[in-house]
């Protein structure tokens, strides 16, 4: 060998030890790692993000649309469902509409004359499936009819979850060993600007 040369063996006596061997396999796993794994769960996580910013915006636009209005109409709800299906995900949506009322404080209830110059107020509550039976009555009605009327002081909530698992939980199940549910969540409510007409 001239004083140029470079000569590197990895061999002990014409063969590769283990310990080289197990440093190939090391090295592998680590390159398989560092340009696969990783950025598939970069995109995947991403994916998801851009889901949640578009399922929050969706709910936020459809809560502030109803309260401005004083009721929710079918169109405005389906458009919701339309919005939250472009994600890609499956919705749970779930509504509920609180009823501000008024009740006087009496002594005895069956004498106007004990009225105590008190007030208390009471939410009333209703859910998702009754405000779904007056979007979707049973019977045949005008599609302007098909609202659930709201009155201005009721609150509004609108939650929403995925359901099933996303691609993202699903690699990082396959990565980490686990079987995590990772849900993709949205909620968004406020007070009824509006009178319905």
């Amino acid at each position: 060998m001239g004083q140029n040369d470079f000569y590197y063996s990895s061999t002990v006596g014409g063969e590769f030890t283990v310990v080289d061997a197990f440093k190939s396999v090391v090295v592998l796993i680590l390159i398989i790692i560092g340009f696969v794994v990783y950025p598939a769960l970069r995109i995947t996580d991403r994916s998801d993000e851009v889901s949640r910013q578009a399922a929050a915006s969706a709910v936020q636009e459809f809560v502030d649309t109803t309260r401005g209005k004083g009721y929710i109409d079918v169109r405005d709800y389906e458009t919701l469902l339309g919005q939250l299906d472009g994600t890609g995900a499956v919705f749970d949506v779930q509504m509920e509409h609180y009823r501000k009322t008024i009740q006087p404080y009496y002594t005895d209830p069956n004498n106007p004359a004990t009225f105590q110059n008190r007030y208390t107020i009471e939410y009333i509550g209703t859910f998702t499936r009754d405000i779904l039976d007056n979007l979707y009555p049973y019977t045949v009605v005008n599609e302007e009819l098909r609202r659930y009327p709201m009155h201005a002081g009721d609150l509004l909530q609108v939650r929403v979850q995925s359901k099933g698992t996303t691609l993202n939980s699903r690699l990082q199940g396959m990565v980490l060993g686990s079987t995590t549910h990772i849900p993709i969540l949205a909620s968004y409510g406020g007070m009824v600007r509006s009178e319905a007409p």
